[in-house]
């Protein structure tokens, strides 16, 4: 294993839980507004063609971690099921490569990480959840990402690269009724999805949905400026995305495009050329030895997605 060398970078990996790739500026929404996620895509490379293998939450998340398809995890292939033994994960693997990893928020889940795989922590890494925040509608969880990002890096091994999971719990459902309206927001702004039937009601939990998104990119914003103030803007690789579509009919955990299409987008200071557009097909299984490369790591042998690296230094746009 290659000791820490200030080559290798920090990663700060965002993930929303439940949110549709549509759903962005970046993507052309004019009426869910995401500033943040936006400037990240501005300022590094917004990916036309990302998806999920399994669109619902644990067994995308354990293809993240691990670099498998779902259907090469064993139990973690089902919703709400066990984290198979023997499966190793990248916080784990780049921590003993000398990273300092942590978790704030919704890492691996739902479901059981302690009975088959004897695991102490979540597969994400350990957590830090200690600080809230007011939040603009009741359902909203008041878990302070950034804050608790904080509070991660003040405790760090500042002689070590670093590794964190941030794990929104936006757009989840459930959602405080209305949220949107109270919120100053308009039904007839709303663009209604062709399988939804475009009626008042659901252009109202759209917006409701929307609320909780927009909360999430704020998130964004006051993580980069944590780390500003860390000195460690330019020196992470920023990654956004989320775990699979909106949780709509048609979408979530349904065998339709929304509900595996996701958003993504990936700001790395002067080491990504910013203002590009990949079109290139890519799975969230790619990730993980993404990150082991980058760390000056070979990808584990158990991960079969493919390094994302060439694509990340590349100066081209479209179909790389």
């Amino acid at each position: 294993l290659r000791a820490a060398t200030p080559a290798r970078p920090n990663i700060l990996f965002i993930i929303f839980d439940d949110w549709g790739w549509r759903d962005a500026g970046a993507y052309g929404s004019t009426w869910v507004k995401t500033p943040n996620f936006d400037r990240i895509a501005r300022d590094g490379v917004l990916f036309k063609n990302a998806f999920t293998s399994n669109p619902k939450c644990s067994p995308c998340r354990a293809s993240i971690l691990t670099g498998r398809n779902t259907w090469q995890l064993k139990e973690a292939v089902s919703h709400g099921g066990y984290f198979p033994a023997g499966a190793e994960v990248y916080p784990d693997l780049l921590e003993r490569a000398g990273y300092d990893v942590g978790l704030t928020g919704k890492g691996w889940g739902p479901g059981d990480f302690k009975t088959l795989a004897k695991r102490t922590r979540n597969p994400a890494g350990p957590s830090f959840d200690k600080l809230t925040q007011k939040v603009p509608a009741s359902a909203i969880g008041r878990n302070d990402y950034a804050g608790n990002f904080g509070e991660f890096l003040q405790q760090r091994d500042k002689a070590k690269p670093f590794c964190f999971w941030m794990g929104f719990h936006e757009p989840h459902r459930a959602y405080e009724w209305n949220s949107g309206v109270r919120l100053g927001k308009k039904p007839e702004d709303v663009k209604v999805p062709a399988y939804l039937p475009d009626t008042d009601s659901v252009r109202r939990d759209l917006l409701d949905y929307s609320v909780e998104v927009e909360h999430a990119d704020a998130q964004i914003g006051r993580a980069l400026k944590v780390l500003e103030a860390a000195g460690q803007l330019e020196n992470t690789l920023i990654v956004v995305t989320s775990d699979h579509g909106m949780p709509f009919p048609y979408v979530k955990g349904q065998i339709h495009e929304d509900g595996f299409h996701l958003p993504l987008a990936m700001r790395w200071g002067k080491a990504i050329k910013p203002g590009r557009v990949v079109e290139d097909f890519i799975n969230v299984r790619d990730f993980a030895p993404t990150w082991m490369e980058l760390a000056g790591l070979k990808p584990h042998p158990q991960m079969t997605g493919r390094s994302l690296v060439n694509l990340l230094k590349s100066d081209k746009s479209g179909w790389v």
